[in-house]
């Protein structure tokens, strides 16, 4: 009998062990979250990013009107230098050359200097550590929630047929996007260029933010309106911001190169949304 009372105990012991150690890894390890905006279901328009062609013209994106019918949570301001230190001292994250200089202002700039997959590292980090899913928002997405923020990509009128006339059109329309001699050259404490009507910070600021949408090239079926072919590649993902800019994934710095397409973006960074 005195053996049976201590084989249960020892049983007891051991499950107790065990529940401790779940719960232990289970916990989140981040539970101070980041501020979001909740932006509810409902109608809005979108301008799909891409090359888009019509019996090999290349003709304006056609304009579509959608209705949501899931809200969509996202980071209200965009992440942090030291939010993204964060997953570089766990190891988690590839260093920046941007550090943080000290500073609580320093600390509070947006993190530029990412590539897409550092940006997309620090959204699989951030996931586990406070379990839940983040991610990057796609191209449909980050208009959305730019609401009146996100620049229209129509540029010439639909008779123009001269391809150079309509890349110079493009490339002109982004130049005058960024103001008189850019008003502010380097990346801002987080806040700077102020809320959207959806109370979304920074959106079309200096910093650029990625997304998971590829480039994509698109031939027009005969109504000039449905995709009949379309070719994606995503070797470079969409970056949004005063204008879409096309960027190679490896590049952190478009400014120096790597620009897949027209004019670079500033500096590139990024925020993420909550998936539900």
């Amino acid at each position: 009998m005195k053996s049976l009372l201590l084989a249960g105990a020892a049983l007891s012991v051991v499950a107790t062990a065990t529940l401790v150690t779940v719960w232990t890894i289970t916990r989140p390890a981040i539970t101070d979250l980041p501020e979001t905006v909740t932006i509810e279901p409902g109608e809005y328009s979108y301008r799909p990013a891409g090359v888009y062609r019509f019996y090999g013209k290349l003709v304006d994106v056609p304009l579509e009107t959608l209705v949501a019918d899931q809200p969509l949570e996202i980071m209200k301001f965009q992440v942090s230098r030291a939010e993204y230190a964060a997953c570089v001292a766990a190891g988690a994250c590839q260093a920046s050359i941007v550090s943080l200089g000290g500073s609580a202002t320093s600390a509070d700039l947006p993190q530029t200097e990412v590539n897409w997959y550092d940006a997309t590292a620090y959204a699989a980090w951030f996931s586990r550590q406070t379990r839940q899913h983040w991610r990057l928002p796609d191209d449909r997405e980050w208009q959305r929630a730019a609401a009146e923020r996100f620049l229209e990509d129509e540029i010439v009128a639909e008779d123009e047929d001269d391809p150079a006339q309509r890349w110079l059109a493009a490339y002109a329309r982004n130049v005058a996007a960024r103001g008189n001699g850019e008003l502010e050259p380097e990346p801002q404490p987080r806040g700077t260029f102020g809320e959207n009507s959806h109370g979304v910070v920074d959106m079309s600021g200096n910093v650029w933010e990625w997304t998971t949408t590829c480039v994509a090239n698109t031939d027009l079926t005969a109504d000039g309106v449905s995709p009949v072919k379309q070719q994606e590649y995503c070797g470079a993902h969409i970056a949004e911001g005063k204008h879409r800019a096309i960027i190679i994934d490896l590049v952190r710095n478009p400014k120096v190169g790597g620009c897949a397409a027209g004019l670079p973006a500033d500096y590139v960074g990024f925020r993420l949304v909550r998936a539900r």
